[in-house]
């Protein structure tokens, strides 16, 4: 393992990281030093960020020159730790301003909310601190659940209130009442995160030389790994291109078909939307905007985010011909064919907002309407919210938790197992009853036009051991630390699958505040396990991984 390399390497990303840290910097000061004070009566953060970046480029200095005399000798075994080893410690830094700017009062919550972030998992640790009337002081959070599964959680909120400095009324609470230079980070986190900050990296960094192709097959999500160019720098920049004209295009739509939509929110619900994170500016979600428009072009870029964006790539030179592939068609069926379950599950049962009020009962408008946003927001991993599903029939709730684990496309910036996987295993079991008997027959397994090798198939049932086996062992952790079964299953099927919506206790009116410190440590390494699909951090987690090769 040639460590200098790596050192190296990271100093280098760490100045890239460093000049990606000034763009909220910049709207820190504005809002500190420029806006009318009234348009951001939140805490400002300018000092926490420049402090971020301090510390980013002096890691970054140290790393850079322990890596100084490094020869360039950049192989498979040094990417996949680089390409781990930049997503820990990304997120590390991508936390600070959050704690240091006091946002979050624990590290560890910073560290959960910037990982969610980079990973678009988008489960947020922000949750409203609660205060008794008579005293003010604060006291525990309660929520209690009856039933089979009945508990009653108690833990602290994160996030203080915006008071009114003469009168104390509270004017700005939860999310709401964070610095904006905050929410536009942890929302850029998740754009940054959406097509691989490793990806964005091999784009802009030359230097990389033959560590590019290595770093690409490590990050990029599926288990067939297309290069759209012959150069895979050529290949990542094409794709970011396509990326930033994509969150140009929904910001634009975002804006004209809602006259009231600032451009400070729809910047940041682009960002969490194309690339399928879903993290909010607004309390209650996208609910807070109350407007169709704007809810039909966030589905429509959900989709957007979970198509492969090389077929993207191949459309826009002409090569229509190339979209016509079974993943892309099998995706869309499947989404047809849960939103039409949705909508049959609703139709008749109680609408209530995020808010809490009532609605009234689901016709079939409000049912297409909500159960369509819900489930595709579901399945392409994005997390938004637009109604209290939670509440829903058990029917919907189960539909939303199986399309958690179907998930979107290879090469999007979507979680779950991916269509191609599910697609594979169809065929490789087809192949298997078949051959019982037929076992002389020679058969070819393709995927669309591509052949696929056994070594790929195998590949694919052991992701499907994994995806199993940490599944069953997330869910039992967090039992063990004492989050109800229910609550429990929801909460690792949401960072494992990088959802960022759950059931119970991680429900759309909730956070995942009530986890301890070190459930959310474990939820953490479940994220990037997810993003990375599995197999980049088990491979660097193994001893063997680390000892020298024998010469």
């Amino acid at each position: 393992m040639s460590y200098k390399e790596i050192s190296k390497v990271i100093g280098i990303y760490l100045y890239v990281l460093a000049a990606t840290l000034l763009i909220p910097t910049a709207l820190a000061v504005y809002y500190q030093f420029f806006a009318d004070p009234s348009s951001h009566p939140q805490p400002h953060t300018t000092v926490a960020f420049l402090l971020t970046i301090l510390i980013c480029l002096s890691l970054g200095g140290l790393l850079h020159f322990i890596g100084r005399t490094a020869q360039g000798r950049f192989f498979k075994r040094e990417a996949l730790a680089l390409v781990v080893c930049i997503w820990f410690i990304t997120a590390i830094i991508g936390g600070l301003p959050l704690y240091l700017s006091g946002t979050l009062e624990s590290f560890c919550d910073s560290y959960f909310e910037a990982m969610s972030g980079l990973t678009t998992t988008g489960a947020t640790a922000m949750h409203p601190k609660n205060y008794d009337p008579q005293t003010g002081e604060e006291i525990l959070v309660k929520k209690e659940f009856s039933g089979m599964h009945g508990m009653t959680y108690m833990f602290s909120g994160t996030i203080t209130p915006v008071r009114n400095p003469k009168t104390g009324q509270v004017l700005f609470q939860g999310v709401e009442a964070v610095s904006k230079a905050i929410l536009f980070w942890r929302s850029f986190m998740q754009w940054l995160g959406g097509m691989g900050i490793v990806v964005l990296f091999v784009a802009v960094l030359p230097a990389l030389g033959v560590g590019g192709k290595a770093l690409f097959q490590a990050e990029v999500p599926g288990p067939i790994k297309d290069s759209i160019t012959p150069r895979i720098k050529e290949t990542a920049g094409l794709l970011w291109k396509i990326y930033l004209g994509a969150s140009v295009l929904e910001i634009f739509l975002l804006m004209v078909t809602n006259a009231k939509m600032p451009l400070f929110d729809a910047m940041c619900i682009t960002f969490s939307n194309i690339s399928t994170g879903g993290f909010s500016v607004r309390n209650y979600s996208i609910a807070s905007y109350d407007n169709v428009n704007t809810e039909i072009v966030t589905v429509l870029f959900m989709i957007v985010g979970s198509i492969n964006f090389g077929l993207y790539f191949h459309c826009l030179r002409g090569k229509f011909y190339k979209a016509y592939q079974p993943e892309l068609f099998i995706y869309l069926a499947i989404l047809f064919v849960s939103c039409l379950i949705s909508i049959i599950s609703l139709v008749g049962s109680q609408h209530v907002t995020l808010a809490g009020s009532q609605e009234g009962i689901f016709s079939w408008t409000k049912a297409i309407r909500y159960g369509c946003f819900q489930s595709i927001s579901a399945q392409t991993s994005t997390g938004f919210s637009s109604a209290d599903y939670d509440l829903w029939p058990f029917v919907n709730q189960v539909q939303m938790l199986l399309v958690m684990f179907v998930g979107s496309m290879a090469g999007s910036t979507g979680g779950g197992i991916k269509i191609v996987r599910h697609y594979m295993l169809v065929r490789i079991l087809q192949f298997k009853i078949e051959s019982l008997f037929r076992p002389f027959a020679v058969r070819t397994f393709k995927v669309g036009e591509r052949k696929i090798s056994s070594d790929a198939a195998i590949t694919v049932l052991c992701f499907y051991m994994v995806v199993v086996i940490l599944s069953a062992l997330g869910t039992f952790l967090l039992t063990v630390d004492g989050v109800d079964p229910s609550t429990a299953l929801a909460t690792n099927t949401c960072m494992i699958n990088n959802i960022g919506i759950a059931f119970r206790m991680g429900g759309p009116t909730q956070s995942f505040a009530f986890l301890s410190p070190l459930a959310k440590i474990g939820a953490s390494i479940w994220m990037v396990l997810g993003r990375l699909e599995f197999f980049a951090v088990l491979v660097v987690l193994t001893p063997g991984f680390w000892k020298e090769r024998r010469q």
